[in-house]
C-alpha cells in the first residue's frame, strides 16, 4: 500500500487448478494526491514545467511548501517566479526556493537563473537534445533522491495541455518513458497536472479508480481513455456515462474522449494495453 494506491497481482487459475496467467490489479485514489499538502506523512515531489500556472493560488502555495522536493524545469523557473510576483511580498519572500533547477536552459532567462543561483538553488544543466527537459528532469530527480537518500511516493508535474501540440505530446511521451525506462523508483507514481485535470498511465490489467465527491457532483466533470502509440485491443469499464464492453481503442477508430461519470464512487477499467487516463478535478483551479 502506498498513499491510497494499491498494486497487487492475482493469479488466474485454469480448470485444473494451475496458474495460467498473472493479472495485475491497481486501486487508485487521487484524493491523497490533491490533498497531500494536508497530510504531512505523504512524500511527494513537484515539478514546474514551462507553462503558465493556472492552479488555484492557495492550493499552489501549500502544494509547493509541503512538498518533499521542489523542482523547476528550465523556463518553469520563470513561470514559478511569475507566480510569486502575484503574491503579497511578505508571503513570496517566505516561500521555499527550488531544490533543483534543471534543463538545457534555452527558455529560462539568464537573470532568473542567476537570481536563483544566488539564493542557493542547485542547478543542473542537461543539454542532451535526445530527450525533453521534462524527461531529463525526472532522471535528475531520481539521481538527487539517491544521492541524498530521499524517498518520494508521488511525482506531480505541473504543466498545461495547451499551446504547442508537439510539447503536449512530448509530455505524454515522458509518462511512457518513465514507465518503460524505469526513470523513477518502481513504487513512485507519476502524474501530469494540467489546469483542473490529472492524467496518468493505466498499465495492462485491472484498475479501480476512486472518484472524488467533488468530481462526481460536478455537472461538467469529464474523463478520457486514450491509447497512445498502439491499439488497446480490449477495454471494459463500469462507472462511466458511456461504458466500454471488451471494445478496442485505436486512433482512426474509437477513442474515448469527453466521457463522463455515472455518479458511482468508483470507475473500474480492465485494459489489455497501456492507456492514458485523464479526469477533471474541479478544486485544482478553485471551481
Amino acid at each position: 500500500m502506498s498513499n491510497g494506491i494499491l498494486s497487487r497481482n492475482i493469479r488466474k487459475m485454469n480448470h485444473c487448478g494451475t496458474s495460467c496467467s498473472t493479472i495485475k490489479c491497481w486501486k487508485w485514489d487521487i484524493t491523497p494526491v490533491i490533498l497531500m499538502h494536508n497530510k504531512p506523512s505523504l512524500r511527494y515531489a513537484v515539478l514546474i514545467l514551462n507553462r503558465p500556472i493556472s492552479q488555484e493560488e492557495a492550493f499552489m502555495k501549500n502544494f509547493w511548501e509541503k512538498a518533499t522536493l521542489r523542482i523547476t524545469v528550465d523556463g518553469g523557473a520563470l513561470r514559478w517566479d511569475q507566480f510569486l510576483t502575484r503574491l503579497p511580498e511578505e508571503i513570496s519572500n517566505k516561500m521555499k526556493i527550488p531544490d533543483l533547477i534543471t534543463g538545457d536552459f534555452d527558455s529560462i532567462t539568464e537573470e532568473t537563473l542567476q537570481k536563483y543561483k544566488k539564493k542557493g538553488c542547485k542547478v543542473v544543466h542537461t543539454p542532451d537534445q535526445d530527450y525533453t527537459d521534462f524527461t531529463k528532469a525526472l532522471k535528475e530527480l531520481n539521481n538527487h533522491c539517491q544521492e541524498h537518500t530521499i524517498e518520494v511516493d508521488n511525482v506531480i508535474a505541473i504543466g498545461q495541455a495547451s499551446g504547442r501540440l508537439d510539447q503536449i505530446l512530448g509530455n505524454i511521451q515522458t509518462l511512457y518513458l518513465a514507465e518503460k525506462q524505469h526513470l523513477l523508483h518502481p513504487e513512485t507514481k507519476l502524474y501530469l497536472m494540467s489546469g483542473d485535470s490529472l492524467s496518468w498511465l493505466l498499465e495492462p490489467g485491472n484498475h479501480i479508480i476512486s472518484i472524488p465527491e467533488e468530481t462526481r457532483k460536478h455537472n461538467r466533470a469529464w474523463c478520457s481513455l486514450v491509447p497512445i502509440g498502439e491499439t488497446c485491443h480490449s477495454v471494459t469499464t463500469s462507472g462511466l456515462m458511456w461504458n466500454l464492453d471488451n471494445q478496442s481503442l485505436k486512433f482512426g477508430e474509437l477513442v474515448s474522449t469527453s466521457n463522463a461519470f455515472d455518479g458511482s464512487d468508483t470507475v473500474k477499467i480492465k485494459c489489455s494495453h497501456t492507456i492514458l487516463w485523464s479526469m477533471k478535478v474541479p478544486s485544482l483551479t478553485g471551481e
